[in-house]
């Protein structure tokens, strides 16, 4: 368990208290000495529990890294102490460490945040399964073109093929579909793909 120094400041929250809120400033990470807390994200007006919390855990650290939003919101779910780093504090100690292993830190973040957004941008709507498939299939495309011999034969790349017409003809039948989910994975994540 961490044992905080004389800079660290301890809080006290109680059951229902609300830490941070979802895409508020980060100005602070969080470990939580005693209690319970729950990190929950809204997702089509619903909350989703993204993970509850114990004594010792660190939390709230990604947003103060990388300078971006809070992806999600941390409720008290029992009464808790945390104990509260502050930005300047983080900054203050990262700058003790060399170059690279500032970077190394923020490539760890950047990848973790990743993981968190194609979490929560699983398919929800029929448009969206079928933009799903059509990511994978380029993907998939580009991964074969950019190796050596993935494909020897060419029999990958010919069933892609078959695959283009179907998703097009799949997005023509559902395209003025009503779905009763919204639509979660927008053009511009489609656009994100790396090679």
């Amino acid at each position: 368990m961490f044992v905080p120094g004389k800079k660290l400041k301890k809080e006290l929250y109680q059951k229902g208290d609300v830490i941070f809120h979802e895409g508020e400033p980060g100005n602070a990470a969080y470990i939580l000495e005693s209690g319970s807390v729950e990190i929950v994200k809204t997702v089509e007006g619903s909350k989703v529990r993204l993970a509850t919390l114990r004594s010792g855990e660190l939390f709230g650290e990604m947003a103060i890294i990388d300078g971006s939003p809070r992806m999600a919101a941390a409720e008290v779910v029992e009464d808790s102490v945390v104990v509260r780093i502050s930005r300047k504090m983080l900054e203050r100690k990262l700058k003790k460490y060399d170059a690279f292993l500032q970077a190394m830190v923020k490539i760890l973040i950047n990848n973790l945040r990743n993981v968190h957004r194609a979490y929560m941008k699983r398919p929800r709507s029929v448009h969206d399964f079928i933009n799903t498939i059509e990511y994978h299939a380029e993907g998939f495309r580009k991964y074969l073109e950019s190796e050596k011999k993935p494909d020897p034969s060419g029999k990958a790349m010919k069933q892609l093929e078959i695959i283009n017409p179907a998703i097009a003809e799949l997005k023509a039948i559902f395209k003025d579909h009503p779905d009763r989910r919204r639509n979660i994975i927008s053009d511009s994540d489609l656009a994100k793909r790396e090679t």
